[in-house]
């Protein structure tokens, strides 16, 4: 029986033996092949991570961009805005001098109604126009 099972065996043993060799091997020295294998895979990493960052550089580079631009925008609208406010004030200031004037006009017309009246008041208060008295003495 031992002899049906010496194929089977003799798999087991290889197999026990190559495992140990490989746990072995893991202690061993890197062979040149393995060594350059790692050093790639070692920089391809490095290769990743400034590939990324150069894409960090250029999605930064557009956002400058586009950030200066509304900075332009923005300060256009501004100096738009000042100029539209130093124009509002103008109109502003023109307007309350011609309220001042009004007002004033109002006032002196007010002021000239006012000796109109007194003036009409002092010749109606006054002696009759058609019955003077010296008319009454020569009419007689």
């Amino acid at each position: 029986m031992i002899m049906k099972n010496l194929p089977l065996l003799t798999i087991a043993a290889s197999s026990l033996l190559a495992v140990g060799a490989c746990a072995n091997n893991s202690n061993a020295p890197l062979t040149t092949g393995e060594r350059i294998s790692e050093r790639g895979s070692q920089i391809g990493q490095y290769g990743d991570a400034w590939s990324a960052g150069q894409d960090d550089v250029v999605q930064g580079e557009r956002a400058i961009q586009k950030s200066n631009e509304t900075i332009e925008r923005a300060r256009s609208q501004i100096a738009d805005a000042n100029e539209a406010l130093a124009k509002a004030e103008d109109r502003l200031r023109e307007a309350q001098e011609d309220k001042e004037n009004a007002e004033r006009q109002v006032a002196d017309g007010n002021d000239q109604m006012d000796r109109a009246e007194e003036s009409y008041e002092e010749v109606r208060d006054g002696p009759s126009a058609g019955n003077s008295p010296s008319d009454e003495i020569q009419g007689d």
